[in-house]
């Protein structure tokens, strides 16, 4: 019987009957943190980078154009690029080939006009010889932009460039003079050309919103050149050689996901 066995070996046989119980306690054990310290910080994990970016950006783009169409026009007529200043808007995709090298495909429009008046000519009462003139340029974007900064980084500056392609469209619609004949008369005359060219830049964004599982909502400003060329078409081809910079800044909202 139990109780005939040597008191050694009843001590043992107890213990064995309570090795599961305590080893049950033991594994639970171990996944609690110590009784003085405190509990893992999630966020000090290492986040996923996410892939995928869209922005969206609005600002200002001032126009350097060399062209004997827009030299006849600053003689005659005194307009110069400065008067086609215009807002931009513009939407960018992104994806992240690595962590600090994004590809982007972009698009971006804006538009301007002015009113032009002959410096030196006017209708026999004093009045003015005028025309509309309108200018609206749509930016297609391929490039690639290069973080400065670790992809976590609150704040992050970067350099961007890639080729660009200007969808140009301009127009004139109003009086002009035949100074063959002197007659005054109305007309439109109107061009549209696509001009491939380049774009570089600089910017910096700074997350106001970051998620443990990598989003970001950001807020960036950029300065961007852009520089196209080719050729008048359409109601002013007899004009030759266009060459169409733009520059400015431009500020926005980029979500990462």
């Amino acid at each position: 019987m139990l109780f005939d066995l040597p008191r050694t070996l009843r001590l043992f046989l107890v213990l064995l009957a309570l090795l599961p119980a305590a080893a049950v306690q033991a594994s639970e054990a171990a996944g609690q943190p110590p009784r003085r310290g405190g509990y893992p910080d999630r966020s000090s994990s290492r986040a996923s980078t996410p892939r995928w970016g869209i922005s969206f950006h609005t600002g200002y783009r001032a126009l350097h154009i060399q062209s004997p169409l827009f030299d006849d026009n600053e003689y005659d007529f005194g307009t110069t690029a400065r008067d086609f200043l215009a807002a931009r808007y513009g939407i960018e995709f992104h994806y992240a080939v690595v962590p600090q090298v994004d590809i982007l495909l972009g698009y971006e429009s804006g538009n301007a006009d002015t009113t032009a008046s002959y410096l030196d000519l006017t209708y026999e009462d004093g009045s003015e010889i005028e025309h509309d003139a309108s200018l609206t340029l749509q930016d297609l974007t391929l490039g690639v932009r290069i973080g400065l900064a670790p992809a976590s980084a609150l704040f992050r500056p970067y350099l961007l460039a890639g080729f660009s392609g200007a969808l140009y469209e301009y127009s004139e619609v109003g009086e002009f003079v035949d100074f063959e004949t002197s007659d005054i008369f109305y007309d439109e005359f109107q061009e549209r050309s696509f001009l491939p060219g380049f774009f570089a830049g600089g910017g910096a964004d700074f997350a106001i919103v970051r998620r443990p599982d990598g989003q970001r909502l950001e807020l960036f400003g950029e300065f961007r050149y852009a520089r196209s060329a080719g050729e008048h078409q359409d109601g002013f081809k007899g004009f030759g050689d266009l060459t169409l910079g733009r520059s400015g800044a431009l500020f926005g909202v980029r979500f990462r996901f």
